[in-house]
């Protein structure tokens, strides 16, 4: 029989590596601190670091104890536990450092990216990199990683990029820095620069430019290179993350006499948390057997992720997309009080025309400028806030529509927002096209009412 000892807390911290001027501290978690992050009990937080140390078991949350006895987390070893177990990683845990959002639709051009400048998936730490080339599962992931002092957010798609702004200002961490080569890939990038610069969550946006023609002058921009520069890019991002980090305060915690936990002063308040429910509240909900629930995960009817202990919790948002998509009621438990639905639409007059039409069943707001709502949309998609439907205006100027409606299709924080294509003088090739990139459903002009038809079924609203 294999011995197996139970893991347990080291009796004192691990010694404190010096740390240079201007350098990114660790945070340091209290476990009440880490239970109200993750949204769950304290008792959870501590049978997470009671898990045995067997690999075919659980793995362990990594934990010191402080000299008063007291369970301390590092925010490396949470993050680690966490990604390991598919867990949503909270808004709470991705304030410690300067964000970057980098722009670059070449596959090979990425894992170029992600070796030289050392990027890590969530979770992983430096001795775990592999030697050589990253393997084609990194390549190919898309979204977050992380460096010593950076969080870096790798998109392929210009349009993905500005939905990942806007949630990451939602979110209460905005990006602090973009980097991109030009010409860009299906958008011209002066109006997507102007598009991300266009709230206050994100109006200090800085730009670093690849393969930027000499013509470009922007206050905006604040630095400009050529591609494969990758030891002046690692450079540039290492002079803006210490100049970032002097823009930092301990955050006014117990944690922070033991690590100096930090946050950005000018970080905005972090939205509530979506809610989260477990498999016998989702029977409860809809009044079936926990079994029906687990045979609809299983066959991958409802997205479900699993806590450390393997068991299976729901997000709010794909209940919802589970209930729509079959046309069953929405329990009151988790339906909205008022759908939101989101106007994009040139034309200010038709979209104020539409919206009062909408508003006696739907929350609706208008946005005049294509590229600006796939920012506003992603802000407005961030913790526990959903956009349920968008109506877009297309053909629209400056725009390829299709990509556009991929983008909010494929997002991890709105690919359950519907989105309803109305056509202006398009073809019926065009509207296949906006369908098979995602759209709901394509209306022609003529009759507007079709919209809130269509926004009624697909949304569970009911009338009269």
């Amino acid at each position: 029989m294999k011995n197996s000892k139970s893991a347990r807390p080291s009796e004192s911290p691990p010694a404190r590596a010096s740390i240079a001027p201007g350098a990114i501290r660790e945070p340091i978690y209290l476990a009440s601190q880490l239970a109200s992050i993750c949204d769950v009990d304290l008792k959870t937080i501590h049978n997470w670091c009671d898990r045995n140390e067997d690999p075919e078991a659980p793995a362990e949350l990594e934990s010191f104890r402080t000299p008063g006895g007291h369970l301390r987390f590092r925010h490396s070893a949470v993050v680690k536990f966490l990604s390991r177990w598919g867990y949503p990683i909270p808004d709470e845990l991705l304030t410690d450092r300067p964000h970057a959002m980098v722009v670059e639709p070449d596959l090979d051009r990425r894992a170029q990216l992600v070796e030289q400048l050392g990027l890590l998936r969530p979770g992983r730490e430096p001795g775990e990199a592999r030697k050589g080339a990253p393997s084609p599962e990194d390549v190919a992931h898309l979204g977050l990683y992380s460096s010593g002092r950076w969080y870096v957010h790798l998109w392929g798609d210009a349009y993905a990029a500005l939905i990942s702004a806007g949630e990451r200002a939602g979110a209460g961490a905005p990006m602090d820095l973009a980097v991109t080569r030009l010409p860009m890939d299906g958008i011209d990038a002066t109006t997507w620069r102007k598009a991300l610069l266009s709230s206050a969550e994100t109006k200090s946006l800085r730009f670093v430019l690849i393969d930027a023609p000499k013509s470009v002058a922007d206050e905006h921009v604040v630095g400009t290179l050529e591609s494969g520069q990758f030891d002046a890019l690692r450079e540039q991002l290492d002079s803006l993350a210490t100049e970032l980090s002097g823009e930092v305060e301990p955050t006014p915690t117990p944690a922070r006499r033991f690590e100096g936990s930090i946050a950005r002063r000018e970080r905005i308040k972090i939205p509530p948390r979506e809610p989260i429910y477990v498999a016998s509240q989702v029977a409860h909900i809809w009044n079936v057997d926990l079994k029906t629930v687990h045979n609809w995960v299983e066959k991958g009817d409802i997205e479900a992720f699993s806590t450390p202990g393997r068991h299976l919790r729901f997000r709010r948002r794909s209940l919802l997309h589970f209930l729509r998509r079959y046309n069953m009621a929405i329990p009151p438990e988790i339906a909205p009080v008022r759908p939101r639905v989101s106007i994009v639409d040139s034309r200010v007059d038709d979209a104020r025309k539409l919206a009062g039409l909408l508003s006696t069943s739907f929350e609706v707001q208008v946005i005049t400028d294509p590229t600006v709502a796939l920012v506003d949309i992603g802000a407005q998609c961030a913790g526990a806030n959903l956009i349920d439907a968008v109506i877009v205006t297309l053909p629209s100027s400056g725009v390829d529509g299709e990509r556009w409606i991929q983008a909010i299709a494929r997002h991890e924080d709105t690919r359950f927002t519907s989105v309803v294509a109305f056509s202006r003088g398009a073809s019926d090739t065009d509207a296949r096209r906006w369908q098979e990139a995602g759209a709901l459903a394509t209306v022609f002009d003529g009759d507007p009412s079709q919209i809130a038809m269509v926004l009624e079924r697909a949304l569970g609203v009911t009338t009269g």
